[in-house]
């Protein structure tokens, strides 16, 4: 829905609605320790690799990855590779680079994509294991349903985006788009579509997050929910995180009239939400 008004209307809605710039959106992990990853980055850009591998259960045959779930996976690597704290490609981006390995031996995995039940309700789940004294880490298991082989590129995209989000240290934007604007830890953009990107203020909380864990304020998980570390790969017990929410926005263009009219700015209402 577009509604053009005018600009006198306009001014008095956006200063009800003008969004603040908020320093913790998304939240991000004080208990997470940063990865130190398995060499540097193949783009030459010195950030830390992160093995990503999928499970052999999304294998359609023997040796075989379902296409679908690879060409997603890909595309939230990309996602994340590409995006810098300015939005510009000279920006500072994470200081993580995901990699394709799936030749990596399982000692060697960061990051495991596996199918599974995430859990009632859940599109997707993550789980870390615990290094002791109430901090946990790398490996991590990124769970889907069965279903997500069936799922559009975008919203495979997202989801996995999200996810790995929680691997580097963040997590839900508990404030929602009401004052964290989009972020990939709310996973809505602001028209609501069940899809998203990985958003600059994104990329300064994960970085946030790797150069000063003490300075953030959440938690990941609960240190019971967790098994593992301490030499090799141990697949962790399933937790999930608190719901994360979609919402729905209609879109109203604002325009200065005064001898004729031209375009100002656009307001987005909140029409509807769900979570999960």
């Amino acid at each position: 829905m577009r509604i053009k008004l005018s600009i006198l209307s306009a001014m008095i809605l956006a200063l009800a609605l003008s969004p603040s710039v908020y320093s913790d959106c998304p939240n991000c992990h004080k208990n997470q320790i940063p990865m130190t990853g398995h060499g540097a980055a193949p783009d030459g850009s010195g950030r830390l690799k992160l093995n990503v591998q999928i499970d052999s259960s999304f294998n359609d045959s023997p040796g075989t990855t379902n296409s679908n779930i690879w060409n997603g996976v890909r595309d939230a690597r990309t996602d994340w590779n590409n995006a810098t704290q300015t939005g510009t490609p000279t920006g500072q981006a994470t200081n993580y680079y995901f990699d394709e390995a799936q030749s990596a031996a399982s000692s060697d995995v960061d990051i495991r994509i596996v199918m599974g039940n995430p859990g009632a309700g859940n599109f997707a789940q993550a789980t870390a294991t615990n290094h002791g004294g109430g901090n946990v880490g790398p490996p991590y298991t990124i769970t889907l349903p069965p279903d997500a082989k069936n799922w559009g590129l975008d919203k495979l995209r997202a989801v996995i985006s999200h996810e790995l989000g929680h691997t580097i240290g963040l997590s839900h934007a508990y404030k929602k788009f009401q004052t964290c604007g989009n972020t990939i830890m709310n996973n809505g953009t602001p028209k609501g579509a069940i899809t998203g990107s990985v958003q600059p203020k994104d990329v300064t909380a994960a970085n946030k997050q790797y150069n000063n864990r003490a300075a953030c304020t959440d938690n990941f998980g609960d240190g019971p929910h967790m098994t593992g570390g301490g030499g090799g790969y141990t697949e962790p017990t399933p937790w999930r995180y608190t719901p994360t929410c979609y919402y729905f926005w209609d879109a109203v263009d604002y325009y200065y009239c005064y001898d004729g009219c031209r375009y100002a700015f656009t307001v987005y209402y909140l029409t509807d939400s769900f979570c999960f």
